[in-house]
């Protein structure tokens, strides 16, 4: 019984000294971990300290900037304008005596300019350290278009922009026959508009003179009334052979001696001609009107 006893108790003591073994490692592992831990704190710490520091320095730094006179607006440069005067941008643009540059609202500036019916796009920049730039892209009018009686500008994409103001100066033809009440014939105007670009760019069209009105009726097409009397009836479509056709017509009524003015030259058909004087010529309950533009040109 003593012998067994004797020889169990080294295995008794071999299991202890193992358990005593793990848990020392498990105590060193820990210690590791926190002495881990707690430089991964300070890091995070110093880190979180570091970016407050630097958030705070930047902070001061706009601020003075912002405080700085060096960034003042000191000139407010407009360029673009032709039917705008710089005075009315700058009036528009309502930028504050002592603005900061950095801090200048450029929506709102390009909100308030964009208000002028004359203005079709804008752009603000800043050029830096004190100027302000507004570049200004103006609505181009290639026609007046009446209404009731009252001339409308008229864009080259046949956008109506703006009634003609009675100081307003307008060199330009003008479109009649184009409302129905209320309701624009755009189709008639794109044409219109179609028309007039080919006469600026026909030689045929250059002895016929400035072009006073376009007259247009989706039925019979338009008609052209120039500062020289002559009312010229186009209809639709096939204007260059018409007005070939024209300046054989107007040759021989020069070589004839036949006075231009006053004169209604049927081109309706190009291969029938038809000339008369206007003196007879009643507009009354025909589909011609007599001219309303007043000596305008394109």
């Amino acid at each position: 019984m003593k012998s067994e006893l004797y020889t169990h108790k080294p295995k008794i003591n071999f299991h202890k000294e193992a358990l005593r073994l793990r848990i020392e490692v498990q105590k060193n592992r820990l210690k590791r971990h926190a002495a881990d831990m707690t430089k991964e704190i300070g890091a995070a710490v110093l880190l979180i300290i570091s970016i407050t520091v630097v958030t705070a320095t930047l902070l001061m730094g706009f601020d003075l900037l912002l405080r700085s006179s060096f960034f003042t607006v000191r000139e407010t440069l407009v360029k673009g304008c032709n039917e705008i005067t710089e005075k009315d941008i700058l009036s528009s643009a309502r930028v504050s005596p002592g603005a900061n540059l950095l801090t200048v609202n450029k929506e709102a500036i390009i909100k308030r300019i964009s208000s002028n019916s004359w203005v079709k796009d804008v752009f603000v920049g800043r050029e830096f350290p004190n100027r302000l730039v507004i570049w200004i892209r103006e609505r181009t009018a290639v026609a007046l278009i009446e209404k009731e009686s009252i001339l409308y500008l008229i864009d080259n994409k046949g956008e109506i922009f703006k009634k003609l103001d009675a100081e307003e100066k307008a060199d330009l033809p003008v479109l009649t026959g184009f409302f129905s009440g209320n309701i624009l014939n755009r189709e008639l105007v794109g044409k219109s508009l179609a028309l007039l670009s080919h006469l600026k760019g026909s030689k045929e069209a250059t002895d016929i003179g400035l072009i006073s009105e376009v007259h247009g009726n989706e039925t019979f097409g338009f008609s052209l009334f120039t500062n020289r009397g002559l009312c010229l009836q186009l209809g639709f479509e096939g204007y260059e052979a018409k007005l070939k056709r024209l300046s054989a017509v107007m040759d021989d009524m020069k070589r004839k001696n036949i006075q231009l003015g006053l004169m209604l030259i049927d081109l309706s058909n190009p291969e029938k001609i038809n000339v008369q004087s206007r003196k007879t010529f009643h507009p009354e309950g025909t589909a011609m009107p007599a001219a309303k533009g007043k000596k305008l040109r394109m």
